[in-house]
This record gives structure tokens, sequence and C-alpha cells, in this order.
């Protein structure tokens, strides 16, 4: 008794929790009237994806509005105040680690009318908070990309080494020197990640936040997707089988989705997602995993077969001995391939991740890779 006793002592001592923030966005600006261009107190502002809401926020006595921690992605911001018409900006940007300054601009309505004034945003030419080098990589960017790895999508990013496609070094320094973080949490191991599953990509070169002091090379910070309010699947095929000898074969696929609600109000709609999941998975079959640029040649099946019969030789001469028969292959005993042989490979790449929503602003993220 007294043993099983300790030994529990002992694990629970043992055991120790370590959480990690992941990197989020902030949006902060003013709003004012689009006419005389006076401050609007007290002004009601919301943050919205596909109608639902996602954080919000009042502008202070000075018209000034901050909205923070918000996860990156594309967001829809809202702004109601009695007297003008309602506002909704489509489609702003947050990206990780920055902040997204954006002044909203209210008309004055005469009298209270159901109408929305509705303007796509528009990405501004100076970014105010740019107090960083390097760049940031949206997700509607990286579906473009023909090669979508955490690599190759840093490899995009000026002062970047690019190295068969794949990040390799940053200004210059060793490619230990980097440091690489998904969802905030540093990675040391793989890099592997499922296409569908990353969200967002930035790269910091220089004038590192405090959060990143032990970089010396560089920062690659990865967001990857999390669940949806309303339930999605995807499939994507690649193949390269009737375009070149390679047999490069792709499929990925993914799910998202609400698993717990709250209940639908008295309007009809559906209540937000307390928990919610995300899978994400590549499955990957080389023909040829290692391509070479040069001639290759192999030996025709009748010679494999003579070679296997008489491995050898006499040498003639009087001291004996023997000599192999390969080594007296000649060019006509050969035929020329376009890919290397024994060198098929199968990828099997899975992520997932499940979010417990415990209040308006916190969310509990629980993944595998």
């Amino acid at each position: 008794m007294l043993r099983n006793l300790l030994l529990t002592i002992g694990i629970v001592l043992a055991a120790n929790l370590v959480a990690f923030p992941q990197a989020t966005g902030t949006l902060q600006g003013k709003v004012i009237d689009k006419n005389t261009k006076e401050e609007l107190p007290f002004v009601n502002i919301v943050l919205e994806v596909d109608g639902y809401q996602e954080g919000g926020s009042s502008s202070d006595i000075n018209g000034k509005y901050v909205i923070k921690p918000i996860t990156p992605g594309k967001y829809d911001i809202r702004a109601s105040f009695v007297g003008y018409k309602d506002l909704l900006i489509r489609g702003v940007q947050i990206n990780a680690n920055q902040t997204r300054f954006f002044d909203l601009e209210m008309v004055l309505s005469a009298e209270q009318l159901d109408e929305v004034v509705i303007v796509d945003y528009i990405v501004p030419l100076i970014d105010k908070d740019k107090t960083v080098s390097g760049g940031t990589v949206t997700q509607e960017e990286i579906q473009k990309m023909p090669n979508r790895s955490v690599g190759a999508i840093a490899a995009t990013i000026g002062g970047v080494f690019s190295r068969d496609g794949e990040a390799g070094n940053i200004r210059g320094a060793r490619s230990a020197d980097t440091r690489y973080y998904i969802d905030g949490i540093p990675v040391i191991g793989s890099l592997s990640l499922p296409q569908s599953a990353i969200a967002q990509q930035s790269v910091i070169l220089g004038g590192l936040p405090a959060r990143y002091g032990d970089a010396t090379g560089g920062v690659v910070e990865v967001t990857t997707r999390g669940p949806s309010r309303k339930f999605g699947a995807g499939v994507e095929i690649e193949t390269s089988e009737f375009l070149d000898p390679f047999g490069y074969n792709r499929v990925g696929l993914n799910l998202n989705g609400p698993i717990f609600r709250k209940k639908t109000d008295e309007s009809g709609k559906k209540g937000e997602s307390l928990l919610g999941y995300f899978i994400g998975g590549d499955f990957t079959y080389r023909r040829d995993g290692r391509p070479y640029a040069g001639d290759m040649y192999t030996a025709e099946d009748d010679y494999i077969t003579y070679l296997q019969n008489n491995p050898l030789r006499v040498s003639g001469l009087e001291s004996g001995g023997t000599f192999l028969n390969s080594e007296y292959t000649r060019m006509s005993d050969l035929k020329q391939i376009k890919t290397t042989q024994n060198t098929s490979r199968y990828n099997i790449n899975l992520t997932g991740k499940i979010d417990v929503r415990t209040g308006p602003w916190i969310n509990l993220t629980f993944g595998g890779q």
C-alpha cells in the first residue's frame, strides 16, 4: 500500500504542464463621421466569420477602439451606432504578431433605416505596424502555390535562401539558427504538415520580437487551420502519371466542423460552437523517390540472366584465376531508363485539432501530428 502511494506521488510530482500561447493579431483604429471627420464614441464594433461573432469592442470617448487577441485569418467588421447606417467591412486580413490599423467611416442617417453600407476591404500600401522585416503568406496565396510545404512557402519570401525549392537558411545564417513555430509551439523535429492544414505562415528576418529572443537567423511562424462553425470537407487529388515518368501522386483530405454547440436562439440561428474539430491529411506516393538529371542505364533482362548463370570467366593466365563477367559489360547490353530504380516511397501525414471554448476570449486546443 505504501509503495503504491509513493509511486502515485512520484508520478504527480514528475508531471509538468507547459502552456504555449498561440500567435494572435490585433485590430486597432478609430471610428469617425465620414463627412465631418469627427470621432464617434461608444460605437459597437463586432468581428464576424460567416455571420457569427468572433469578438468585439466599443470605441472610447475619442473614437478609438482595440480588439485583441484575434486568431489569424479573414474577418468581417460590423459597426453600428444610433443615428448612423450600419457599416460592414468584408475580408479584413489579420496576421499573426501584427496590429492591423483600420479606421471606420460611418455615414449619418436622417432616419432609422434598415440599410447597411457594405465595403470590400482594400489592403493598404503602407502597413503602420511593419516593425519587422519579412513577409506573411495567407491561406488564399498558399492555395495557388504548386508546392505548399512549410519550407517551400518560406522560400518565397525575399531573404530566404532556397535549396531544391525548400528554405535553406535565412540571411546567410546556418540552417540550425532558424527557429520554427507551429501555433506558438517551438518545433525541433519534423516540419511535415498536411498542405490543407496551413492557414497562414509568417517569416521574420529582422527586428525579432522579444518572444523569439533565442533566434539568431530568422523565425518561421506557422498557423494551422481550426475548426469551423459549419461542417466542411475537402478532397484534393494530384497526379503526374500521364505527364512524366516519375509517378507523383497525392491525395489531400480535410474535415472540420462543430461537435457541440450552444442552443439555437429565438431567431432560429444556431449557437456558437463550444467544441469543434479539424482533421487534415496527405497521402503521397512517388514511383521515383530520387529523380536524377543525368542519363541512367540498366542491364537487359537477358543479360542479367546470363550474369546470374555465368558470374565468372577463366582468366586464361598461366597463374590461373577468374574475372567477373560483369566487368566486360558493353553499352549494347544496357538500356536507357528515365527513372531511378528501387526508390519508390510512400508518405502518410496526418494532423488533428480539437478546440474547446472555455470563455468568450479563451480557447483550449488539443492537437497531434
